[in-house]
C-alpha cells in the first residue's frame, strides 16, 4: 500500500490550517491510488494534544517531535528532522504546505538531498494511468499543467486553500507517538538565528497565510499612513492586510505582507486589491483567490481584467463608504 507522510509546524495553542488542508490532499491522493496510509510528522514545543485532531482530519498515525527549538523552528532543523522521518518512515509521498518554512526552505532541499524531483504551489492532484500528475499555476498564473515526478520519492507542497479540509471525524482511531532517533539539540544549522524581529503592532494578528478575506494595498495609496483606511477595514471584516511589491518596498507594509511572485501566495475566499494595477508579479500570488474585489481609478488597470468585481473610482471615495456599509452588516 502506498504511504504517503504530511507534514505540520505548529503552535503550541494554534495548529496551523494547512496542516488540515494538507491531509485532505493527501486523501484525495491517497483515494485515487485505491487506498493509501496517511501519517503526519507534527513538529513544535508541546503539541501532542494536536495529534488526536491530525487523527480526526485524516491522519492514520501521527508522528510527533517537541522540542523548545521547535516553537519557531529554523529551516535547518526541520529539514533535518523531516529527512530522519523519512529515512525511518519511508513514505512513497511526501505532502507539505507552500509556506515560508516548508516551501521556501524545507522541501526544495529535502528534494535534492533525496534526489528526487519536486513539483511545488500545487492546487490539484490527479491519478492518470496509474501516475501522479501533480497541478499547479504556470507562467505567472495564467495558465495551469499537470506535472509529473521523476525519482524515488515525490514530493509535493501545496497553495493554502486549495485543498478544503475534511470534517472531522471523532470516530477515527489512529497512533500518536514520538518519533524516536532524532536528537534535537545535536542538529547544527548553518545559519545561525541571529535576531528575531516581530511585526510593527498594525500589522500584527491574522497573518496572509491563514486569512480567509486579505485587503492589499498598493503603490496608489500614495503613503504609508494612507494604509490605515486599509486596516480599518479589514478590522471590519477580520481581515489580514497585504500590500504590492512597491507598497513593501516603499515600507508601507512589511515585506512578509507582501503578496505575489516574490512574496506571499495566497489563495483567499475574498482579496480585495486597493490601488493595485495588477501586473503579473502580483497576481501571480492573489490569482487563485475565490473572489477578486479590484478598486482602482484606472479604468484601463490590467487588474480589472481578472477582477470579478471592479470599482473605477479614487479609494478614498469608496473604503470609507465601504467601511462604513460593512460595520452596519456586522452590528
Amino acid at each position: 500500500m502506498t504511504k504517503i507522510l504530511t507534514f505540520c509546524a505548529a503552535l503550541t495553542e494554534k495548529l496551523p490550517a494547512s496542516a488540515l488542508e494538507v491531509l485532505a490532499a493527501a486523501r484525495h491522493l491517497g483515494d485515487q491510488l485505491g487506498g493509501a496510509e496517511i501519517e503526519t510528522l507534527l513538529i513544535g514545543q508541546d503539541v501532542d494534544a494536536h495529534g488526536e485532531t491530525l487523527i480526526q482530519h485524516g491522519a492514520d498515525a501521527v508522528f510527533v517531535v517537541n522540542h523548545p527549538r521547535l516553537e519557531h523552528p529554523e529551516g535547518d532543523v526541520a529539514l533535518t528532522i523531516l529527512e530522519a522521518a523519512q529515512a525511518q518512515l519511508a513514505p512513497d509521498v511526501i505532502l507539505s504546505p507552500h509556506d515560508d518554512l516548508s516551501g521556501g526552505h524545507v522541501a526544495p532541499r529535502l528534494a535534492y538531498r533525496l534526489q528526487t524531483g519536486i513539483v511545488t504551489d500545487c492546487t490539484g492532484v490527479e491519478v492518470k494511468d496509474g501516475a501522479i500528475q501533480w497541478l499547479r499555476p504556470v507562467y505567472g498564473g495564467k495558465a495551469m499543467a499537470y506535472m509529473t515526478i521523476q525519482g524515488p520519492v515525490q514530493l509535493a507542497t501545496t497553495r493554502a486553500l486549495a485543498f478544503e479540509p475534511l470534517p472531522a471525524d471523532a470516530s477515527r482511531v489512529g497512533s500518536v507517538q514520538a518519533l524516536t532517533e532524532v536528537d534535537v539539540d545535536a542538529i547544527t544549522p548553518r545559519v545561525a538565528l541571529v535576531e528575531r524581529l516581530v511585526e510593527a503592532a498594525e500589522f500584527e494578528g491574522l497573518s496572509l497565510d491563514q486569512a480567509d478575506v486579505i485587503v492589499s494595498g498598493g503603490r496608489g495609496m500614495e503613503d504609508k499612513e494612507n494604509f490605515a483606511a486599509l486596516r480599518e477595514l479589514a478590522d471590519v471584516l477580520g481581515a489580514a492586510v497585504g500590500g504590492s511589491r512597491p507598497a513593501a518596498d516603499l515600507g508601507w507594509v512589511p515585506h512578509s505582507h507582501l503578496v505575489g511572485q516574490t512574496g506571499k501566495i495566497v489563495a483567499p475566499n475574498l482579496y480585495i486589491a486597493v490601488a493595485i494595477s495588477g501586473a503579473p508579479q502580483h497576481m501571480s500570488g492573489a490569482g487563485s483567490s475565490r473572489t477578486i474585489v479590484a478598486i482602482n481609478k484606472d479604468e484601463d488597470a490590467p487588474i480589472f481584467k481578472v477582477a470579478h468585481i471592479g470599482v473605477v473610482d479614487e479609494w478614498q471615495n469608496v473604503i470609507p463608504a465601504l467601511i462604513e456599509e460593512c460595520k452596519k452588516s456586522t452590528a
